[in-house]
């Protein structure tokens, strides 16, 4: 789908809120927002009026929220978008968004790795979704995942239960605390999660030598490949298997790329999660 000219595109997530104008062609990045999650962050949609705001001429904006749970929720903020920015703007989940870039508009599987996970699937007329349950009650293979169980492996080998001396070691000199100073950091502040996902790198880094790390980095992988194949069976009786595509922060782990690429035979994402938000706003304004 060509989109029209130009639109919006807001890809809001765990790290930051990606933002792109999308003028035929041409993709610019605009200035970032900060970490949005409709479940974790208070006045979302003031948040985001001012970031429509700040980009006055465009036809018309699409938003990929995490944490929305219902399609009348996403139907909601983007009507109050819509009547405070005067223009049509499409809240979808983020889901939704990462799939229309990662296939420019077409069918496929998404899987999509970065603070959470999660995949979605669609055929040409029916959408489906795997995971994206959030880091208390799922997000596994996710950086939160990985960085949890790196922490979990450095506090195993702290009381004799597991873990590596490594993994010890990386965890304690990257959080520059002592555990004890981590465990009171990471129960109190329990909604901060980048307390956590910056060992996911950490924990990648050592998996090239470590072999506890490496289980840990191929059961992450392994998490995500069962995302796309939950999804895959869903809109099983096609002619063909569905294309899959990953993407996000999780994704740039070589080990964790390979062991998911051999097993599903996915490619990178064609576009953006931003660039697929300006998409299903120009599919949006098609359907005006």
């Amino acid at each position: 789908m060509r989109p029209m000219s130009p639109l919006l595109g807001i890809d809001a997530g765990g790290s930051g809120t990606r933002v792109v104008l999308v003028d035929g062609e041409r993709v610019t990045e605009l200035h970032a927002g900060p970490p949005m999650n409709a479940l974790l962050t208070d006045d979302i949609g003031g948040r985001l009026a001012a970031i429509i705001r700040g980009v006055p001429d465009v036809a018309g904006i699409g938003i990929g929220m995490p944490g929305l749970r219902s399609p009348d929720e996403a139907a909601s903020l983007g009507m109050a978008l819509s009547a405070s920015a005067g223009r049509p703007v499409i809240v979808t989940g983020d889901g939704q968004i990462a799939q229309a870039g990662a296939f420019r508009g077409g069918p496929g599987i998404v899987v999509i790795a970065g603070t959470g996970s999660a995949a979605v699937g669609w055929d040409g007329s029916r959408r489906v979704r795997a995971g994206g349950h959030g880091f208390l009650l799922g997000d596994e293979g996710s950086a939160y995942w990985i960085g949890r169980e790196a922490i979990t492996a450095a506090l195993h080998w702290a009381d004799g239960m597991g873990g590596s001396a490594m993994i010890h070691r990386a965890v304690v000199e990257a959080a520059d605390l002592s555990l004890d100073e981590l465990i009171v950091k990471i129960n109190t502040h329990p909604s901060e999660r980048q307390c956590v996902t910056g060992f996911a790198t950490v924990l990648a880094d050592l998996a090239q030598t470590d072999q506890a790390a490496r289980r840990i980095i191929d059961r992450a992988a392994d998490h995500l490949v069962a995302l796309a194949m939950a999804v895959q069976r869903q809109l099983a009786g096609g002619p063909a298997p569905l294309p899959v595509a990953g993407g996000g922060g999780v994704f740039r782990s070589p080990l964790i790329w390979e062991r998911f690429a051999e097993q599903t035979g996915a490619t990178r994402p064609q576009a953006s999660p931003a660039v697929g938000a300006a998409l299903m706003a120009a599919a949006g304004l098609h359907r005006v």
